[in-house]
């Protein structure tokens, strides 16, 4: 690998909140690669040609018919219709972030969405695997079962990887398997209605390969502390002020 992180967006019609998160990482990493893609929402090549060492992806929209699911206990998730947009969104995540790498080239990728900055050099322990806010807890008893049936997986509770950071080679690992044993990945689909969102989707992936998601200190969320502008935190999550 040539540097030690790259970074991957994931974007829709935030075209000003984008511009700003760029304007933003390049400051503290002018030469890092960046692959951003867009769900459907706008063509984003224009940045091609303001920032070096960065590729704009245009793809199908993946997540807008993800509004009509309806979670625990009456909804509807479990619905053959609604299977098919979980599994199919999911998907296009993974292998959205399985395309970023032979580009990225890197040990490391940060996951971002539109609202989340990078205002500081960021901190990678070493041995890290997954890092995120573990903001969430409390998985269904039907999904850690599966985990708890799957040979060499971890069965985790907690988790919130947004903006998520990862090893790429624990990444490619997990990839392989969940490719490998897609009854799996059905399984899951049908025990927890937003097995689509990535801040679920990475640490069920990592769990498969016996890796839990790790805290990371880095990270600040803006509608959590009202005081986030005062503190020090060099990833900013729920930035919405350019939405």
């Amino acid at each position: 690998m040539n540097q030690e992180i790259g970074f991957f967006y994931t974007v829709y019609k935030e075209k000003r909140a984008i511009e700003y998160s760029l304007e933003q990482l390049r400051m503290h990493y002018p030469y890092a690669p960046i692959y951003m893609v867009s769900d459907g929402g706008l063509d984003f090549s224009y940045l091609e040609a303001q920032y070096s060492n960065m590729k704009t992806v245009y793809e199908e929209d993946t997540m807008s018919n993800t509004f009509k699911i309806t979670g625990a206990p009456n909804g509807n998730w479990k619905e053959e219709t609604h299977q098919k947009v979980i599994q199919k969104a999911a998907k296009s995540v993974l292998n959205r972030l399985y395309n970023a790498i032979s580009y990225l080239q890197t040990d490391y990728i940060l996951m971002l969405d539109p609202d989340a900055l990078v205002r500081g050099k960021l901190t990678i322990p070493s041995g890290a695997k997954l890092l995120g806010s573990r903001i969430n807890k409390g998985f269904p008893k039907e999904y850690k079962d599966i985990l708890a049936n799957t040979e060499g997986a971890l069965i985790i509770d907690e988790w919130g990887a947004t903006p998520c950071i990862f090893e790429v080679k624990s990444f490619l690992k997990a990839y392989n398997f969940i490719n490998e044993h897609l009854d799996i990945f059905d399984q899951f689909c049908l025990s927890f209605y937003a097995m689509y969102a990535h801040d679920v989707l990475l640490p069920t992936l990592f769990a498969l390969i016996g890796i839990e998601e790790t805290f990371n200190p880095d990270i600040i969320e803006c509608q959590r502390d009202s005081q986030w502008r005062n503190k020090s935190n060099p990833l900013v999550h729920q930035f919405k002020y350019y939405y």
